[in-house]
Parts: C-alpha cells; sequence; structure tokens
C-alpha cells in the first residue's frame, strides 16, 4: 500500500473532527474569534473546521479549553457523529437486500461516490461504495466485482488497529469475491480475538460459518477443517441454535466432500429436519435446495 492511501485513509479523521468541532461551536454560538488566541489563529481553526488541515495536540487542546469543552465530552460526541451516519447507511441495506432491489443499491452507491468526491478525505464513504457494489454483484452475478474493490479493502482491514462490526461487515458481504488464501488469513484473524468480544461476537460468529461454508463449496477442505475444529468453542451457548444448527448442517457438507457421502447428507438431512421442527419453513426450504445443489 503506497504512502498516499494511507495518508488518504487516515485523514478522513480529521474532517471528522472538524466537523464535530464546528458543530459544537456553532451550537454553543462562539465566534472563532472567542477561540483563537495566540497560539491558535483563526485562520487555522477555520480550515481545521472544513477539513483542510489538522490541529497539533497542543493547539487542538487549547482550542477545545477556549470554547470550555471537555475532551471526554469532544470524543463522545466524536464517536455518536460517526456512528450515526454509519447506522443510517447500514439501515438502507437491509429492505433493498430483502427486495433484491439493483436500483436501489445502484443509487446508494451513487450517494456514497458523491459524498467521497465531495469529501475525499473521509475514507468510509469509499468503503461504502465498495459495499453497495457488493450487493449489487450478489443480485446480478453478471455485473464482475472490481479486483481493486478487493484490494482496497483488503489494504483497509489489515491496517486498523482493530476490527470492529463495520469492518465485520465488510467482509461478511465481500467474503465471496475474495480468494481462500485472503479469506482464511481474514478468518484466522477474527478466531483470534473473537472469544474474548462481546457484541461484536454475533457477527464474528456468522462471518466464520460463511468463510467454513465457502471453504467447503471451493474444495478447499484443508482450510475449512480449522473453522470446523475452532467454531465449536464459539457456539457453546444453547440459546445460539441457528449458529449450531448451521455449523451442524456444514459439518454434513464437509463430510459430504470428504468422501463419506452418505453419513454427510445423513447430517445434512438431520439440520434441514431441525429447522422444520422449529417451523422455520424458509430457513429449512433453502438449505433443501442447497443439498440438492451441492449434492
Amino acid at each position: 500500500m503506497t504512502i498516499t492511501k494511507q495518508n488518504e485513509k487516515r485523514m478522513h479523521k480529521y474532517e471528522e473532527i472538524g466537523k464535530v468541532f464546528h458543530d459544537f461551536r456553532v451550537n454553543r454560538n462562539i465566534s472563532l474569534k472567542q477561540i483563537a488566541d495566540e497560539n491558535v489563529s483563526i485562520s487555522q481553526i477555520s480550515r481545521f473546521e472544513r477539513g483542510e488541515s489538522d490541529l497539533s495536540v497542543s493547539k487542538f487542546l487549547i482550542a477545545l479549553e477556549n470554547m470550555k469543552v471537555e475532551t471526554g465530552e469532544f470524543m463522545d460526541a466524536l464517536q455518536k457523529n460517526h456512528d450515526s451516519e454509519t447506522i443510517e447507511f447500514m439501515s438502507k441495506l437491509v429492505p433493498l437486500e430483502y427486495k433484491r432491489d439493483i436500483a436501489g443499491f445502484r443509487k446508494l452507491f451513487d450517494e456514497q461516490r458523491d459524498k467521497y468526491k465531495k469529501n475525499p478525505s473521509i475514507y468510509q464513504y469509499k468503503l461504502n461504495m465498495i459495499l453497495a457494489q457488493s450487493f449489487i454483484c450478489k443480485c446480478d452475478p453478471d455485473v464482475p466485482f472490481p479486483k481493486e474493490y478487493i484490494d482496497e479493502v483488503a489494504d483497509y482491514l489489515f491496517m486498523v488497529e482493530q476490527w470492529k462490526i463495520y469492518e465485520l461487515i465488510l467482509i461478511g458481504n465481500l467474503y465471496l469475491f475474495f480468494d481462500i488464501p485472503l479469506l482464511d488469513k481474514m478468518g484466522k484473524e477474527i478466531m483470534g480475538t473473537a472469544i474474548d468480544r462481546g457484541k461484536a461476537k454475533d457477527v464474528e460468529i456468522i462471518t466464520l460459518l460463511n468463510i467454513f461454508e465457502t471453504c467447503i463449496h471451493r474444495e478447499n477442505l484443508e482450510a475449512a477443517r480449522f473453522y470446523m475444529d475452532n467454531i465449536p468453542q464459539l457456539i457453546e451457548d444453547e440459546i445460539l441454535l441457528y449458529e449450531r444448527n448451521l455449523y451442524h448442517f456444514l459439518v454434513g457438507l464437509f463430510n459430504y466432500k470428504n468422501g463419506d457421502k452418505a453419513g454427510g447428507k445423513a447430517i445434512m438431512d438431520q439440520a434441514i429436519q431441525i429447522y422444520e421442527w422449529l417451523g422455520c419453513r424458509n430457513l429449512a426450504d433453502n438449505y433443501k435446495k442447497d443439498l440438492e445443489k451441492y449434492t
């Protein structure tokens, strides 16, 4: 990854910070002149608010102090601003996926592209574009997923310090487009942190099950065996009925692909029967189709 790309991805934080700083100032009816002093000028603060430049830590803290804003209060607002925009974008994906609305995904892609053009320092807009494109390609298999997007996401994922729910959603929606070595590398990275995680753990489990399934479908049973051996420690809680039964089905598929056709099919039939007993007709029907397709 080039230095330019690294800088581009880090700069989005400056624009987010500048925007939140601007919101604090305007909401408290404080002028730039009231914040500026001999340490930080009006022009420096103005450029910072517009995302055109950053402030040194010392100047930023002085500006906050002059505005009578505690550092903790500012950081809480920054996190809420980031989360609210992410949630707004994510909330649009679910109904579009349910309807397989390609036109809706294209519109969402265009919205994020326009935001990125207007604010190129906010790299998440670019990632949102890529995420929207992945849904377009999944709805229409004739549309190829650009390889450069795969490289972009891989560079981003292995640059950030910790994968949170957004990063897991990226992997969970793009895994079909990754090759097995890259996908396996991501899966093992997730496995290394999943046991000790809180809210993200449910997303991690589903992502790992998807990776396990993909390894089987692509006939890479050596990679698949790692997930078959390690996922059980994450789904010990008996309330995880869906995850446990999906794992059960995938074990059957693994055994089938590994040569035990009768035993593997029996396990898959059993998993389908469990969904039927629970009244999960759609799940049962979907896995029946998978059973017919892959056996």
